[in-house]
């Protein structure tokens, strides 16, 4: 039998691309048949968004945000300790990996292809960019997805943050509520605490809170009430930051500022 040839989602031509609905039927069926394995996967990403807000489906479309195709793979979140058995599991789902991404990644990250949906993606632990956001522990929060709180931090963590992620953050502020934990709402109380260890993190993300806001002017869907409370709620995210006490770690490192590069970089596998 000859190799199955992977494509990236960008190369599959449009009439051949899965609709949308079969990404989040599928994104839902692997994790409860993860599940039943004892495995546990949740989703992160647009999909999320799709998850957590039904009632904002229409709305998150109108935002222009997610273009003609709408989702390009499914992300998922998972444990290293299962890390050995998701091979065999997304093969017995239909799905194949390129052995050379494997070699070089495959302990922090696995990208599966399949014709039903063509690239999925797994991050063990932790989702290790600009900034470090840990899912230990969290993951169990929600049946589905990561926590409303995770994905919000996802989207901070971004040093070079574009159009798509803000609308993401600014979706997140105007459909989530805010709390001091992570009981269907962005939990204050754990996104300070993450901040008060770490300068780096605490500019990027106060940094994107702004950037959030003033980004929120520029869409069209947006009325002014939707961006009022988007606006408020990052302040509060922000007034919550603001409030921590900090390490001698986060001091030591604040009298440096940005002069030195705080954050890591990152690129692409593909």
């Amino acid at each position: 039998m000859p190799p199955k040839r992977f494509r990236l989602p960008k190369d599959i031509p449009l009439e051949e691309y899965p609709k949308p609905e079969v990404f989040l039927e599928e994104a839902r069926r692997l994790v409860e048949e993860a599940q039943k394995q004892g495995l546990i996967l949740r989703v992160m990403g647009p999909i999320a968004l799709h998850y957590h807000f039904p009632d904002y489906v229409e709305f998150y479309r109108r935002m222009e945000r997610l273009g003609e195709r709408v989702f390009t793979d499914i992300d998922f979140a998972a444990y290293s300790k299962h890390r050995s058995k998701l091979v065999p599991f997304f093969e017995s789902q239909g799905y194949d990996f390129d052995k050379d991404t494997m070699m070089y990644f495959g302990q922090e990250r696995h990208i599966y292809f399949g014709d039903k949906v063509p690239m999925i993606d797994v991050f063990f632990d932790k989702l290790d960019m600009n900034h470090c956001v840990d899912y230990r522990g969290r993951l169990e929060l929600h049946p589905l997805c990561v926590s409303l709180t995770d994905l919000l931090l996802q989207k901070m963590q971004i040093v070079e943050i574009n159009d798509k992620d803000l609308k993401d953050a600014m979706l997140l502020l105007l459909a989530a509520p805010i709390g001091e934990n992570d009981e269907g709402c962005i939990n204050l109380r754990y996104i300070a605490t993450r901040m008060s260890d770490d300068w780096g993190f605490y500019y990027t993300t106060t940094t994107n809170l702004e950037k959030v806001k003033t980004a929120s002017n520029g869409v069209a869907v947006l009325d002014a009430d939707m961006r009022t409370t988007i606006c408020q709620k990052a302040d509060a995210v922000r007034a919550a930051i603001e409030d921590e006490p900090k390490t001698w770690k986060w001091k030591l490192r604040a009298k440096t500022g940005p002069k030195k590069i705080w954050y890591k970089e990152v690129s692409e596998i593909m």
